[in-house]
């Protein structure tokens, strides 16, 4: 395939473009099948053009549900019309914009992600991490836990509506790039994973039948920050919620560890800096799942859709 990007709709630091550079590996410009990549494709009709009278049209999408906030109504589904098939992050997405198109078009998929950056692993010097922006309740109260401790809060300051205190006067490492947030990442025995959307009150203008809790302000995301997590080889600690996605991908108590309250949270951080080598096991399984789910893993499952190369589960789809 083709393999094309435009990222002026994305977090051009954040973790596409870092991705994309592992794609381009496979990119073959004499084909007529195109693989597009970014949230523009879906937005801007002249950047498709060139793309029209391919063989195959498809579209990694790695933002979704986020179609689903904003503006009101189906403004947007229009322009999906013009790619055979979308490979898509979210199973609830999938489920709804099938239904919608009468046929499957989207393809649930796990988020494609080669960490090249970690070298060096067990070399910590912290007991836990968390990477993003204040959005909610949830990130509030993790980081509350997490300055009991040895902590790292690796934020840009770009992607937050909160505009909370902490963002601000608690971070530990501002505006990394990709390559350096995964090494400090890889020196926390433990990190946090919140696998939802958490959104602004002028997200939530939409009332999609696709989600349950939308009137909660959250929807299931599930972040590649996991990936980023067990390639890294820190222990994934995960806030358990209604939609669980992480499961499709990474198995509970073995290649992972939920929390359900903040207390629990802040006890299990303490166990693991007391005992650590209880956790060690977990932490090295996850590290070898997380290779099922590589760009090079993931990549021949978009180009071909043969379905034997699933190894994740279809759950919610």
């Amino acid at each position: 395939m083709k393999i094309v990007s435009n990222f002026k709709g994305d977090a051009e630091w954040g973790v596409v473009p870092y991705m994309h550079k592992s794609l381009l590996a496979f990119n073959d410009d004499e084909s007529d099948e195109v693989l597009m990549n970014g949230v523009e494709w879906i937005f801007d009709d002249r950047i498709k053009e060139p793309y029209k009278d391919y063989k195959r049209k498809a579209l990694l999408a790695l933002w979704s549900p986020c179609e689903f906030t904003g503006r009101t109504g189906y403004y947007h589904f229009e322009h999906y019309d013009f790619f055979d098939d979308v490979y898509c992050v979210c199973p609830l997405t999938c489920r709804f914009m099938n239904k919608h198109f009468g046929y499957e078009k989207f393809h649930y998929t796990p988020y494609p992600f080669t960490n090249y950056s970690v070298k060096e692993f067990y070399n910590y010097d912290a007991d836990c991490s968390w990477v993003g922006s204040v959005h909610g309740s949830d990130h509030i109260e993790g980081l509350e836990v997490l300055f009991n401790f040895d902590y790292k809060f690796i934020t840009t300051l770009k992607n937050t509506w909160m505009q909370h205190p902490y963002d601000i006067q608690k971070h530990t490492h501002l505006g990394l790039s990709p390559d350096d947030k995964l090494v400090e990442m890889s020196k926390c025995r433990s990190s946090l994973s919140f696998n939802m959307i958490y959104m602004s009150p002028a997200s939530q203008s939409n009332d999609f039948d696709v989600f349950e809790h939308f009137d909660k302000g959250i929807m299931p995301q599930f972040k590649v920050r996991t990936h980023e997590i067990t390639s890294s080889k820190s222990l994934m600690l995960v806030k358990k919620d209604p939609w669980n996605l992480v499961e499709d991908f990474y198995e509970p108590e073995k290649e992972f560890v939920y929390f359900e309250t903040f207390s629990e949270l802040r006890e299990r951080i303490e166990d693991i800096k007391k005992n650590f080598a209880d956790y060690e096991n977990i932490i090295e399984k996850a590290y070898e799942r997380s290779y099922d789910y590589t760009v090079e893993k993931i990549y021949p499952y978009i180009k071909t859709k043969d379905k034997n190369l699933i190894t994740w589960k279809n759950n919610h789809v």
